[in-house]
C-alpha cells in the first residue's frame, strides 16, 4: 500500500503554470478594450456613410469631373 501511495504522489506532481490573481483585472481590463474597440471599429466600418470603403456612388465626385471633361472637349 505504501508504494502504491508514493507513485500516485509522483504521478500527481505536475508542473502547471499558475496566473497569479492579481493578474486578473488587467486581463479583464484589456479584454473589455479589445472588445470595445473591434465592436467600434466595425461600426465605423459597417454605418459610416463618410467612408469610402464600398462604392457610394451618390458621393463620388467622379461623374462631375467626367462631365466637366466632356463639356470641355
Amino acid at each position: 500500500m505504501r508504494s502504491s501511495q508514493v507513485l500516485l504522489n509522483v504521478a500527481n506532481k505536475k508542473v502547471s503554470k499558475t496566473v497569479p490573481i492579481e493578474l486578473t483585472p488587467l486581463f479583464l481590463a484589456v479584454s473589455v478594450a479589445l472588445c470595445s474597440g473591434a465592436y467600434f471599429t466595425y461600426r465605423k466600418f459597417a454605418y459610416d456613410d463618410s467612408l469610402r470603403v464600398t462604392a457610394n456612388p451618390q458621393q463620388s465626385g467622379l461623374n462631375d469631373i467626367l462631365k466637366e471633361n466632356e463639356k470641355d472637349n
